[in-house]
């Protein structure tokens, strides 16, 4: 399968026409153009959830680290 950063290396690679020309694909009329929107906003939408979920992994610590003091004295 195509890897994502091999897909934009060979999108930005293409002429301008041939970014927007209809492929055939057997689940759903695209073009590469649309394809490359939809991995941008992916991608954008992974490093948010990324983000997240390192906040809230920060929260967790912070969370056991308070109940371990009390349940265990200060430490």
């Amino acid at each position: 399968m195509l890897s994502t950063h091999t897909f934009y290396r060979k999108f930005e690679d293409l002429p301008k026409d041939k970014k927007f020309e209809l492929i055939e694909s057997p689940s759903e009329p695209t073009s590469l153009f649309v394809i490359f929107k939809q991995l941008t906003e992916v991608r954008a939408q992974k490093k948010y959830f990324e983000d997240r979920e390192a906040h809230l992994l920060g929260l967790a610590e912070i969370g056991f680290n308070q109940i371990n003091k009390k349940n265990y004295g200060k430490s």
